[in-house]
């Protein structure tokens, strides 16, 4: 047997109504708090941001959460290319997971829309990449060997001045200024 899937596409999907997991009061609060702690740290952007916050806000009471990237894109106020950009990036923060859910239409399956899981509380929070200088957290600059310039001497400084007086003096002549 392959180990390949026939339809990669398809793999990690499910028919029906998908993942549910309902939120308390706490649970929802910790969400946003873990959501505002990473757009403070840099790691998710000021829209992608409100991206989690209309999540949370489509969120049901039965931990039905199933809202297409348009209707998201329109509650937070952006394209839906940010949503799936938001949305790949709060799974890689462990904040979200979802499903691809699936109907079938004759002989055909069909994605219907995702089941989306808020998951505050993660038994293993994910490895972050620590914040170089800047908050930049991609590959850090080769450090060079800083060698310390030698002062000119009192006549070398001398020759540089009396040179930029030459340059200064021949500038004016040429505008007309002296």
């Amino acid at each position: 047997m392959s180990r390949f899937h026939p339809k990669p596409w398809h793999r990690g999907s499910v028919f029906g109504d998908g993942p549910r997991r309902p939120l308390d009061r706490e649970q929802r609060a910790r969400f946003r708090y873990l959501l505002e702690m990473h757009y403070r740290a840099g790691r998710v952007p000021a829209k992608q941001h409100r991206v989690g916050e209309a999540l949370l806000k489509r969120l049901g009471i039965d931990g039905r959460c199933d809202p297409t990237q348009a209707t998201l894109a329109s509650d937070a106020g952006c394209k839906p290319r940010t949503v799936r950009r938001a949305i790949t990036t709060l799974r890689g923060l462990g904040l979200l997971r979802w499903q691809t859910r699936l109907v079938r239409a004759g002989w055909r399956a069909e994605q219907t829309s995702n089941a989306y899981e808020l998951a505050p509380t993660l038994a293993a929070p994910p490895v972050l990449p620590h914040a170089r200088c800047g908050g930049q957290s991609g590959r850090e600059t080769p450090r060079e060997l800083i060698r310390p310039v030698p002062l000119p001497s009192p006549a070398e400084r001398q020759a540089a001045l009396e040179a930029l007086a030459r340059i200064r003096a021949a500038r004016s002549a040429r505008l007309g200024l002296a």
